[in-house]
């Protein structure tokens, strides 16, 4: 079984929650970055659960949209097969030899009328609804005078017939969902757990690691601190592997568990 060491960047830029709070090795941000991948992804799933349910029983079954990109961009499936909090997406990083603005004037032209534009966390974001579907469109500057990127679409048919969906994981007392995110990519399954509660970080260790103890995931070895605290601990077994990070800020944990396992 591949480890969290050679998962492809692809995985790991969305298993990573928080490099930062990481050793260096384990560490792998794309160019947009982590936060700016999440708040296009929980953007578009907002948006996409606020839309209208289709009244036709067709569009149930639509074929999910594509959009045509700048020629001679360079273009990245990120994470391949995702869910986020239980609603289906797919994701595309685009490069291009473009100034920002003219990669969005292109993509303005792509999607057509109507749109909405925004700006959210320093991103320029334009976004579309097209039946089931709902499109965002995150854009950069790049250092090199280039523009990129991430284009996100969400099912939100598949998002409301995953509602209520259990966890399949038992958390600590008083712990809050912050976000549940699956991918599947080359070959691996990928589930990511972001929680918070007011538990110490041993009591997060202790507890997270009898729930992966029941699912046959044991610790490799003993847990390692990381920088501002940070508890950074790996486990493996027949069933996959786990990461496990756990930070203490103002009172509050935060835990960010990674399962990873082979798809048959």
């Amino acid at each position: 079984m591949k480890n969290l060491r050679t998962l492809p960047a692809a995985v790991t830029s969305i298993v990573v929650a928080s490099p930062a709070q990481m050793p260096a090795d384990r560490a792998c941000i794309p160019p947009l970055g982590v936060k700016r991948l999440l708040l296009a992804c929980l953007l578009s799933v907002c948006l996409s659960l606020a839309s209208p349910v289709p009244s036709q029983a067709g569009e149930l079954a639509a074929a999910w949209p594509t959009l045509a990109h700048p020629r001679e961009s360079h273009i990245d499936e990120v994470g391949g097969q995702i869910r986020i909090n239980g609603t289906p997406m797919r994701i595309v990083r685009v490069q291009a030899a473009l100034p920002v603005d003219a990669l969005a004037s292109h993509y303005r032209q792509v999607l057509g009328q109507p749109h909405a534009e925004s700006q959210a966390g320093g991103a320029q974001v334009l976004a579309q609804g097209r039946g089931n579907f709902f499109i965002t469109i995150t854009l950069q500057q790049l250092p090199d005078g280039g523009s990129e990127a991430l284009v996100a679409v969400a099912d939100s048919h598949g998002a409301r017939a995953a509602a209520g969906r259990p966890l399949g994981l038992d958390i600590p007392a008083g712990t809050t969902l912050l976000s549940d995110m699956e991918s599947a990519d080359g070959g691996i399954a990928s589930r990511q757990f972001v929680l918070a509660n007011t538990h110490s970080l041993r009591v997060n260790l202790d507890r997270l690691s009898a729930t992966l103890a029941r699912r046959g995931l044991h610790p490799e070895s003993p847990p390692v601190r990381g920088r501002n605290g940070a508890l950074l601990q790996h486990f493996g077994g027949t069933s996959g592997q786990a990461q496990l990070v756990l930070m203490r800020h103002e009172n509050q944990t935060h835990a960010v568990l990674t399962l990873l396992s082979r798809q048959p």
